[in-house]
């Protein structure tokens, strides 16, 4: 028998167990999703001691779900918003492009989320998609409301019922939020990259840092495929705000380069954010590894069944322990 100390309370451990185990057997919150080590939402970091990360360890931190106890050990946990499960309805669906609608939730309390984190969705008729949460296009929100921007390509089983019903105002249930990865209140200066299909959270993310984070340096990096004119009030906003986004070709032969031609003073003082594909974010995830730096992944949504058959394929996406 041996013990973990987890955010200041100690619990005892057998060797062998997952961290999330042994977490939720001490009535601590962490928010598990799929289940697969695939959505990053158990992402915790080890102060001290050791633990069997099992393929999953990040700098100085490891996903619970999947890394196992091997000793005494201090961990903490993010201090990540509630999880909620809400009834709510569709106050409003402003179709933005031919591939973009705007949708808005609301609901008769509050909703607490972090930009980069998401939910899951469920419309009446329809099989629960995960969106993440985001700001409208023009920046406004309101404090019992949700928004998401619902990409053709992304969800294009959702994007085809609201292109075929319109301005629809049916009731939806969401839970969440979910994920690790999220914008904190920290001093480092700031570097969110956004991939193909992946706008949503760094757009949250530059918003937020934006309005609450002023001094904080920071840069935006968006693969060349977003530099669409149904994002050119996001665009607007940031450069009003003294954000120049950055786009570059972050796809293909040469893309290391380009990201680390970007990002030449990369150091372990910076932290990153990084949005997009599993196979985006695994080709070039090393420049943020090898530099140091902070980092954090906010993986594209799948069909779980997908990601699941991809679990091995993805150790690609671990560093080497």
């Amino acid at each position: 028998m041996t013990s973990l100390n987890i955010n200041g309370r100690s619990i005892d451990a057998k060797l062998g167990e997952t961290l999330l185990e042994v977490a939720e057997r001490g009535g601590l919150a962490l928010q598990c999703d799929c289940g697969n080590s695939t959505c990053e939402s158990t992402r915790v970091t080890v102060i001290s001691g050791e633990v069997e990360a099992n393929g999953s360890r990040l700098k100085s931190t490891v996903l619970a779900c999947k890394a196992t106890v091997a000793g005494d050990a201090e961990l903490k946990l993010p201090a990540s918003s509630e999880l909620q499960s809400l009834k709510g309805h569709v106050s409003a669906v402003r179709k933005v492009s031919d591939d973009l609608f705007e949708l808005r939730l609301s609901f008769t309390k509050p909703i607490s989320w972090r930009p980069g984190q998401y939910y899951h969705v469920e419309f009446r008729g329809q099989e629960r998609v995960n969106l993440f949460a985001s700001f409208a296009l023009d920046a406004g929100t309101e404090f019992n409301t949700l928004i998401f921007l619902i990409e053709r390509a992304n969800t294009p089983d959702l994007f085809a019922m609201l292109a075929k019903k319109g301005d629809v105002k049916g009731r939806v249930g969401i839970t969440g939020p979910y994920g690790s990865s999220f914008l904190g209140h920290d001093d480092e200066p700031l570097i969110m990259v956004a991939g193909p299909n992946s706008l949503p959270p760094i757009w949250a993310m530059a918003l937020s840092s934006a309005m609450g984070q002023p001094r904080r340096e920071k840069v935006l990096i968006l693969d060349q495929s977003l530099k669409q004119d149904q994002f050119q009030q996001v665009f607007n906003w940031l450069n009003r705000r003294g954000i120049q986004p950055i786009f570059a070709n972050l796809q293909g032969d040469g893309a290391t380069e380009t990201l680390q031609a970007l990002l030449p003073d990369l150091t372990e003082f910076d932290m990153a954010y990084m949005a997009g594909s599993r196979d985006f974010i695994a080709g070039l995830e090393h420049v943020f590894i090898d530099a140091q730096a902070t980092y954090g992944r906010i993986p594209n949504f799948q069909p779980w069944d997908d990601a699941v058959e991809q679990v091995d394929g993805s150790a690609a996406m671990e560093p080497a322990e």
